[in-house]
């Protein structure tokens, strides 16, 4: 086999580890810039729901990328609409108490019969589709769009951890977001801010575990920003094709993790919760808070600002591997830090 047919998943799962090691190795001389710091490579073990892939995590210049192998016949996109679902996500009775959006789904697609449920789902998802697919170094979290993550700045001991070279034209002011308040009085309505932007260039998000703000860079603020910008340092972003299969691996089923949408403290509830919280089967992270979109390189987007609405299957669908926002995007359009998201990756492709 060559390097690239090596690289193909049915026979990238074959490989020893040291033949894996020594395709990563090749993949880094050949398609990474030599002007990029690459550290800490390891072969990992990911799964999820059964799909299973053993392959290479690493850090380019501090960031950790994953590994994804190619697939010249990947099936994508979706046309089945509700099989597979437990009909109690999506069937009547609804809540009492309609959210905004369910109101509008409602008055626009029924969603009352079976019938109505495939037509929504098949609609908000993309068509079904073999493509071929290049093996690729992923980004392992989307960040912020257009941003640099800089590092972290604890709440509690103020100690900030990261790159403290470009953190500091903006640490004072940063800071002054943390400052205690001047009286009793202020304190008792004083929260810290969950985002915040610093000027022009930088942005500063509360972490899930509150214990830290994550601290980013702003580099680039429209999509064609990003996709020239990124382009010069060797990182493209991925096409909706490319997306879909990173995070669903290809697979026949419309989430990453199957088809159970339990989100209680069931079995199956529990079960799901793991799911949304874990890496996929590529060690690839996905943002379930559904507070951002995605970017492609084209106009589409994936995931979504989305409404709790009561009805699990609407509230789970911009979850979906296929699923693909009703909202197109204008390449000009400045990306606000607190919608949008964006994944770097290295396309191996050999027609390059």
């Amino acid at each position: 086999m060559n390097l690239f047919e090596m690289m193909e998943w049915s026979n990238w799962k074959k490989l020893t580890d040291e033949a894996m090691l020594q395709v990563v190795g090749k993949v880094l001389m050949y398609f990474v810039s030599p002007l990029k710091l690459v550290t800490d490579i390891r072969l990992m073990d990911f799964e999820l729901a059964g799909v299973k892939c053993r392959t290479a995590e690493l850090e380019i210049d501090g960031d950790p990328f994953v590994f994804v192998p190619g697939n010249q016949e990947a099936i994508l996109g979706w046309d089945l609409g509700v099989e597979g679902l437990n009909a109690t996500t999506w069937a009547p009775p609804f809540p009492e108490e309609k959210s905004l959006l369910t109101q509008q789904l409602i008055t626009e697609f029924g969603l009352e019969t079976e019938e109505q449920w495939d037509q929504f789902v098949n609609l908000y998802t993309t068509p079904l589709r073999k493509v071929a697919i290049c093996p690729m170094l992923v980004e392992k979290y989307a960040l912020p769009a257009g941003t640099r993550y800089l590092g972290d700045l604890d709440t509690v001991t103020g100690e900030f951890t990261g790159d403290m070279g470009n953190f500091a034209p903006a640490e004072a002011e940063i800071r002054q977001l943390f400052a205690p308040p001047a009286s009793f009085e202020e304190s008792l309505n004083f929260t810290l801010p969950k985002q915040a932007e610093v000027g022009e260039n930088y942005y500063v998000e509360l972490a899930e575990d509150l214990e830290s703000y994550h601290v980013f860079e702003r580099r680039f603020q429209t999509q064609e920003e990003i996709i020239k910008g990124i382009r010069k340092e060797g990182f493209r972003l991925l096409t909706e094709d490319q997306w879909e299969y990173v995070v669903g691996g290809g697979t026949r089923r419309l989430f990453r993790w199957g088809h159970d949408l339990d989100n209680d403290d069931s079995y199956w509830g529990r079960q799901v919760k793991g799911y949304l919280s874990a890496n996929n089967m590529f060690g690839i992270y996905v943002d379930d808070r559904l507070q951002r979109y995605e970017i492609t390189r084209e106009n589409h987007l994936k995931l979504d600002c989305w409404q709790q609405t009561g009805i699990p299957l609407l509230d789970f669908l911009p979850m979906a591997t296929y699923y693909r926002a009703p909202r197109q995007l204008d390449a000009k359009e400045k990306l606000s830090l607190e919608n949008f998201s964006y994944r770097r990756a290295v396309v191996i492709d050999p027609k390059r």
